[in-house]
């Protein structure tokens, strides 16, 4: 038998929480520049998959919460890039080069 209580303050709730935290930053993005899209989409891409993995995957509580939490890291940054001022932010041109010098970095 399932727990009714469970249901409201057990992880699904969380879980739910961060799915529907995660739909509205992705709104918020594609509302955004080509630049900076091209830099936050690949993330909640990511962020996405591990959404899944969390709702279909039975896991034991260690796994369970070291991937919320990473989950919520990567939310919240994602967070801080669309809050930032333009100004602020590099050029597309330089965020796209460290982007490549990380993937040939974890290539060798």
């Amino acid at each position: 038998m399932l727990n009714p209580l469970g249901f409201i303050f057990g992880h699904g709730r969380k879980i739910r929480k961060l799915r529907k935290r995660w739909d509205r930053l992705r709104e918020k993005s594609l509302k955004k520049e080509q630049a900076v899209r091209a830099q936050i989409l690949p993330k909640e891409d990511q962020i996405e998959q591990n959404i899944r993995i969390l709702e279909e995957r039975r896991m034991n509580r260690g796994e369970r919460a070291r991937l919320m939490k990473e989950v919520e890291i990567d939310l919240a940054e994602i967070k801080a890039i669309l809050e930032s001022n333009p100004e602020k932010r590099p050029p597309a041109q330089q965020i796209v080069q460290k982007e490549q010098q990380k993937v040939q970095d974890q290539a060798y």
